[in-house]
């Protein structure tokens, strides 16, 4: 290799090591120095990769969403029914925002809303995650709408999960245990469903 040249790696899985240090750190805790050691390269490798930490972070963001968020989210959507779905659904979320290998909480709902005050950008990816969020979920509903507690709506549906779900992610964050998560899934499923 030519000296100066930076190196060549896998790009997902840098981005793998760079999401459980910005998930730990938070954006403004993380160093460029905490990143290149994570990922083991070097500054003008991440550089030529990603332009600068902020990109970094939300291509670490995207990154995060489809290996962590779309497994059980893919579940939800192929559910026969909502009864059946939306419980493995949160218990699969759960997983995710109290897992021993990953800190606790969730990168878009602890991370993003913590960091979007100071960067448009960041701001921006916040907004569209919850959008995004929303409009994954709404169909769903709208599909299994004959299960759903009289006076909610296939929109207002949505909503509720996408809030519950940052909501739970805050409180593993602070320190709730699983069976706090349990016993908030259990509700919102009874809430959300009719019967």
């Amino acid at each position: 290799m030519a000296k100066g040249r930076p190196r060549e790696f896998d790009t997902e899985e840098a981005l793998d090591k760079a999401i459980i240090v910005f998930w730990r750190k938070g954006y403004r805790g993380t160093s460029l120095d905490d990143l290149t050691e994570a990922m083991e390269i070097n500054r003008p490798s991440l550089y030529a990769a990603f332009v600068d930490k902020e990109r970094l972070f939300l291509s670490a963001i995207d990154r995060y969403r489809s290996k962590f968020l779309a497994p059980p989210t893919k579940k939800l959507i192929n559910a026969s029914s909502l009864r059946e779905g939306l419980p493995e659904f949160l218990k699969g979320m759960g997983a995710v925002i109290l897992n021993d290998e990953t800190p606790p909480g969730c990168m878009i709902a602890c991370l993003l809303s913590e960091e979007c005050c100071d960067s448009a950008a960041i701001k921006g990816k916040l907004l569209d995650s919850i959008a995004l969020a929303d409009s994954t979920f709404q169909p769903i509903f709208e599909k299994h709408k004959a299960e759903l507690a009289p006076g909610i709506d296939p929109a207002t549906a949505a909503r509720l999960l996408t809030t519950a779900l940052h909501g739970m992610a805050i409180r593993a964050r602070a320190g709730g245990g699983k069976r706090d998560l349990v016993r908030i899934s259990s509700g919102l499923v009874r809430a959300l469903l009719c019967g």
